[in-house]
């Protein structure tokens, strides 16, 4: 299905970039939702990709990058191969969620792995490390093991800067004339993630009293909009919980938040009685909605799942939101009729005032 893997909705001019499968191929649509090419294939030649661990936009022309394991690959909109190269190593270690900088450079970051001496490097198309970005943390751990909690988030864009965030650090930093500097801080306090805790590989979940950022955040000219893990130990919103074979998976919940740059200003969301978390929706009526991709010029991207859509858009749900545009809510109300439970995703594009 398209969008099930959770990854962003990528949107470069007229072009719309979307995963499918547990591989992750990306697929090309126009801005009407009318399928073009496929970008690339699954396989282990020439111009394909074993998984498609990381994606991201070249903003010098336009070609899409998709890396994999070991290395990267470049392609055209129209989904011709342009060329590949790897991706470097240092003391083992490979260079993950990488994205692209510009001038013909990269950035990605090395895991926590108690050793590496770079948490974050730039690498050009040869393979070779311009210049690296100290990690000051370095254990011995237990045993060997890896976590999600190692690694960064993927790195977001905001017109010619790049912001950088791990999952356990508090502080986000901005990369600029290839120089890192420290720019916001999300002060947790005492429920900050130890750094102790990584040389134990211990998760911060569960019963455990420690906050984290979780799986995305998105840098816009004027808001900053993150997800938070909060354990079972705090009160946080209700959710819906998550199934897998009809077996609940997981008792956490993830919560959203904006912050205001200008305003200096911090919003956690709650979630209403449907259990929705994000922006109330009071242009079309439709599901509230967070971004989870910043494309310039005040666009942001995300997905409506087919069977939130079914389940929450009913006649009840639409007498308790405030509508203002009627048109817009009428489109929305004829999408809804030909909607099946198991169709793919609506695209979301918004504007940001």
């Amino acid at each position: 299905m398209i969008g099930e893997s959770g990854k962003p909705v990528l949107l470069k001019d007229s072009f719309i970039f979307i995963s499918a499968g547990s591989r992750r191929n990306y697929y090309v649509f126009d801005r009407n939702g009318k399928f073009l090419n496929p970008i690339g294939t699954i396989g282990k030649g020439s111009g394909e990709y074993l998984l498609a661990s990381d994606v991201f936009l070249n903003q010098d022309k336009p070609t899409i990058f998709i890396a994999d394991f070991r290395s990267i690959l470049e392609y055209e909109f129209n989904g011709n191969f342009v060329g590949s190269f790897q991706k470097p190593r240092l003391d083992g270690e490979t260079l993950w969620d990488c994205s692209y900088v510009g001038g013909n450079l990269f950035v990605g970051q090395f895991y926590y792995d108690g050793k590496c001496k770079y948490k974050y490097a730039l690498f050009d198309r040869n393979g070779n490390i311009i210049k690296g970005f100290p990690s000051h943390y370095f254990f011995n751990r237990d045993r060997e093991s890896a976590s999600t909690f190692e690694r960064a988030l993927k790195p977001a864009r905001v017109d010619d800067r790049m912001y950088l965030m791990d999952y356990v650090n508090d502080t986000i930093y901005c990369l600029t004339n290839a120089a890192l500097q420290p720019a916001y801080i999300f002060d947790f306090g005492k429920y900050s993630y130890p750094w102790e805790a990584l040389s134990k590989n211990i998760s911060p979940q569960g019963n455990l009293p420690y906050i984290s950022m979780w799986s995305w955040f998105v840098g816009t000219p004027n808001f900053f909009f993150y997800s938070l893990i909060v354990p079972n130990i705090f009160s946080r919103p209700k959710a819906r919980p998550i199934f897998f074979d009809r077996k609940e998976i997981s008792t956490n919940v993830f919560v959203q938040g904006i912050y205001n740059i200008s305003e200096n200003t911090n919003i956690l969301l709650n979630t209403d009685q449907y259990f929705q978390k994000g922006l109330i929706n009071d242009i079309n009526g439709g599901l509230s909605f967070i971004p989870q991709y910043y494309a310039g010029n005040g666009l942001v991207t995300g997905l409506w799942q087919a069977e939130d859509m079914k389940e929450i858009l009913t006649e009840e749900y639409f007498s308790t939101i405030e509508i203002k545009d009627r048109q817009a809510h009428q489109k929305l109300r004829e999408v809804l009729k030909k909607l099946d439970w198991e169709d793919n995703p609506a695209v979301v594009i918004a504007k940001l005032k």
